[in-house]
């Protein structure tokens, strides 16, 4: 009887390592997000993957094996509204010359179609932002560029604190640059006129009248 038990056991090893093993598809998520504030979204899935989002946004389009969805959304804010986003909650804090960001996971987001992509599959996460990154938790950066992998996609959720951006406000800072400019030649201007004033006033300066009559007359005997 041992000895079918230890066949049978060894047969089952056999056909469990046998077996194919199933790798987690990939899905790609990206944001760009652009200088006027505008963020162009794209998500690639496997074509195996059945889940479709639900937000009339997306434009769908299939490229070699992979569904392809994009939309632009106009801002941070309306992107809090839209269905089917990535759980991020969005701070920012702006004045005259820059804005301060700060992008972070949200574990009690409604997760809607992330939760469906990334509940099984693995997740790459891309951000391209238009700013000084002061922090950021990705696993590769290239300039303006943050990378995530994720394993499976949830675990973005734990993520905390993903980056933290300063955007200098381009219009305020150009016209700045060129008041001060105008500013600094004017001051230049005025003391190179003064100064011809001075070199001409100086050249043909007229010598001063005499005052006194009986100064140069000559003395009477």
């Amino acid at each position: 009887m041992r000895k079918y038990i230890l066949c049978l056991t060894c047969l089952m090893m056999v056909f469990v390592w046998a077996l194919p093993c199933q790798a987690a598809s990939q899905v790609k998520w990206q944001i760009e997000w652009l200088e006027d504030g505008q963020l162009l979204e794209e998500v690639r899935i496997p074509a195996d993957i059945t889940q479709m989002p639900t937000d009339q946004a997306w434009e769908r389009s299939q490229e070699d094996n992979e569904q392809v969805f994009r939309r632009d959304i106009p801002s941070w804010i309306s992107y809090q509204s839209h269905k089917d986003r990535l759980p991020f909650i969005i701070e920012e804090k702006k004045n005259i010359l820059y804005s301060y960001t700060v992008i972070k996971a949200d574990p009690q987001a409604n997760k809607g179609w992330f939760q469906q992509l990334s509940q099984n599959n693995d997740l790459e996460l891309t951000m391209q932002v238009p700013g000084l990154v002061l922090a950021s938790t990705a696993d590769r950066r290239d300039d303006l560029r943050a990378t995530w992998n994720f394993s499976p996609g949830v675990a973005l959720l734990n993520e905390g604190i993903m980056l933290k951006i300063v955007r200098i406000d381009g219009l305020v800072l150009g016209i700045g640059i060129v008041v001060i400019g105008l500013i600094i030649g004017g001051i230049i201007f005025y003391r190179r006129l003064k100064k011809a004033e001075q070199i001409i006033a100086e050249y043909y300066a007229i010598p001063p009248k005499n005052t006194d009559p009986n100064k140069n007359e000559p003395k009477q005997t």
